[in-house]
């Protein structure tokens, strides 16, 4: 049973314009899938030649034809191709009526058996035992074991005591399997839980008792898998389909469906006599639009619509964690625009006369934004600020100072994905000096962040979900800058370099308001140490020194990031887990231009202009003005 991606009737062309959509930054190497109908991707097309079916119909999924089911959109939005195993490049390795670890009964004639563990065992011997460390693996399993224990039970071949034990077992072999996958060098697993096969069209017409027993078991088999990982140290990215599938059916219109119970396909003559998903063109569809409207294409598969659905809900576990990896990376750049203000006022201060104060006011403004292609949908955010302090010219070579800030960063994710507003109180001191053509400035900054409408926003078909959170961290950081200028009559020219280290903290924090998608978040660390070497130069001209600065930047402290979460629909089988954080270019190049001057004997007046460039896909630039007063 499978709900998937972009549904809404009028929105068709969504739903299937997800099978071309661009990979958000090719997050993962490939896509692999293993499963059962619920994520077959046309396993069974050859039987269906075989026995006569036309190509032209385009049938061989589980579902409305033309499909697609969650695994192809899932397996398209990350820049993989959605193909079954069988065909030439396909991953999906998905075989409808397979089970965990043994046979089914569900098999076609002439159909080979390929439980889950024979689809990993087949995955594996592709790479001689070794698993794609930067791929993103799916496994969605249990459904056939649980209808063939109820079909037993029904028959009088399974005792009905025993049938706890058979989905436990299940599970149990689920987990065995995932560990393989693990074991051999897989890192990111999605992991789905069974929906309510309860409250599907085939178990409600066998009345409450038997809707109810196969509503248990499908618990049953859910707390067993999410608990035994958990208990297991097993750490994968859990989907909770059973709290999807029970939000659907208690607001189905929300979600663009008007009919939850009976199939969208009809009997499809002379290859099925009754509602069937393997066979099921529009031609026998209840209604024109029934491949959307409909939750069930039959007993229990999903439509399209349903489908699209449930790629959606899959996709955000891990663009939600990915695109908060981001409340992490607009601090940095607020640190550097309050640097920069800084160090025009330290400027300022030197420029004064030996044991003459000044104060000095700062205003920034500033644009960060990563690329929408990116992961998540990236960010477009906009730093504006000011900073108050006092400076003195201590000796004949030194002026030391110190301020306090305050900065308000609005940031949104693309694509309509949410947001948030984060305000940050610094308190820095600063010195420089100056020894004959030798320079050198230092900032150390303290700050606490207060992150606020952290929002995010998550479309399941008609409806959107949208979450809340707020949160607080910190920022601490060191900047040095030496040089040495040559002078050239008026002109002074000399290289320059420095370093800067950031130390950003993030709270933990939990959504809201989200119901199923709601996540809780961990708490984040972003360690930053940027090194630069360039130059620059400045020319007085009387009252006014105009400047320009240039520098090629390397940070060094690059590793892979990682940011924890967990379903708060899960939350208490411990099932949290860690998706890699959004992670930008290593090199850049810093542009600086502005002037210095004097408005009046006692005050001064400083503009420049900033740039971060040759970063792809992010875009940092912004001014900043120091007005200050010497007495």
């Amino acid at each position: 049973m499978r709900i998937q991606k972009r549904v809404l009737p009028t929105l068709l062309v969504s739903a299937f314009a997800a099978l071309s959509a661009p990979a958000f930054g090719q997050q993962f190497s490939n896509v692999y899938v293993f499963g059962d109908s619920l994520s077959d991707a046309g396993y069974f097309k050859p039987v269906l030649a075989a026995a006569g079916v036309p190509a032209s119909l385009n049938l061989g999924r589980f579902t409305t034809v033309p499909g697609p089911v969650w695994s192809e959109l899932v397996s398209s939005y990350y820049g993989a191709t959605p193909n079954p195993s069988n065909v030439s490049g396909g991953n999906i390795f998905a075989q409808g009526g397979a089970r965990v670890a043994t046979n089914s009964s569900a098999t076609p004639p002439g159909a080979a058996q390929r439980p889950v563990s024979t689809q990993i065992t087949e995955y594996l011997a592709r790479g001689s035992g070794a698993a794609d460390p930067n791929a993103l693996y799916a496994i969605w399993a249990g459904a056939n074991d649980v209808i063939q224990t109820f079909q037993g039970i029904g028959a009088g071949v399974i005792p009905p005591d025993q049938a706890s034990g058979i989905i436990q077992g299940a599970a149990v072999a689920e987990i065995q399997q995932i560990g393989r996958l693990q074991a051999a060098g897989a890192r990111n697993v999605m992991v789905f839980g069974l929906p309510n096969i309860g409250a599907t069209p085939a178990f409600l017409s066998l009345g409450a008792a038997n809707a109810a027993a196969a509503t248990q078991l499908s618990a049953g088999f859910n707390t067993a898998l999410f608990a035994g990982l958990a208990t297991a140290g097993i750490r994968v990215i859990p989907v909770d389909a059973f709290a999807l599938l029970s939000e659907i059916r208690a607001n189905p219109t929300a979600y663009g469906f008007t009919n939850i119970t009976t199939p969208a396909c009809g009997p499809f003559p002379p290859f099925s006599s009754s509602s069937d998903a393997l066979y099921c063109p529009a031609s026998v569809w209840a209604t024109p639009t029934a491949n959307l409207t409909y939750a069930f294409a039959d007993g229990i598969h999903p439509t399209t619509g349903a489908h699209a659905i449930i790629a959606q809900f899959a996709e955000s576990m891990i663009d939600g964690p990915t695109g908060y990896s981001m409340l992490a990376e607009a601090p940095l750049a607020s640190r550097r625009l309050h640097i920069r203000a800084v160090a025009d006022a330290s400027l300022n201060a030197q420029l004064a006369k030996q044991g003459e104060w000044n104060v000095f006011i700062t205003g920034a403004s500033g644009d960060f934004t990563i690329d929408a292609k990116g992961p998540a949908g990236g960010l477009d955010g906009t730093n504006k600020g000011y900073t108050v302090g006092v400076g003195v010219h201590a000796s004949e070579a030194f002026s030391i100072g110190a301020a306090i800030g305050h900065s308000e960063f609005d940031g949104s994710f693309g694509n309509n994905r949410g947001g948030y507003d984060s305000t940050e109180n610094t308190l820095s001191v600063f010195a420089s000096m100056r020894v004959g053509g030798f320079w050198g400035t230092g900032v150390l900054s303290i700050s606490d962040i207060d992150f606020r409408n952290i929002r995010r926003n998550v479309a399941l078909g008609a409806a959107t979900r949208s979450t809340d959170a707020s949160t607080n961290g910190s920022n601490s950081s060191a900047s040095l800058s030496i040089g040495y200028d040559f002078a050239f009559g008026s002109l002074f020219i000399g290289p320059w370099g420095g370093v800067q280290s950031q130390n950003v903290d993030v709270s933990s924090f939990e959504e809201a308001n989200g119901s199923s998608i709601n996540l809780r978040i961990g708490s984040q660390k972003r360690r930053s140490e940027v090194w630069r070497l360039g130059a620059r130069a400045y020319y007085f001209m009387g009252n006014w020194t105009p400047f320009v600065s240039v520098t090629a930047d390397r940070e060094r402290r690059d590793d892979a990031r990682f940011v924890t979460a967990t379903p708060l629909s899960l939350i208490s089988t411990g099932n949290s887990y860690d998706v890699m954080a959004y992670r930008g270019d290593t090199d850049s190049v810093t542009w600086l231009a502005g002037i210095h001057g004097r408005l009046h004997e006692k005050i001064g007046l400083s503009l420049s202009y900033y740039n971060v460039g040759s970063r792809s896909g992010i875009k940092e630039d912004g001014i900043a003005g120091v007005l200050s007063y010497k007495f």
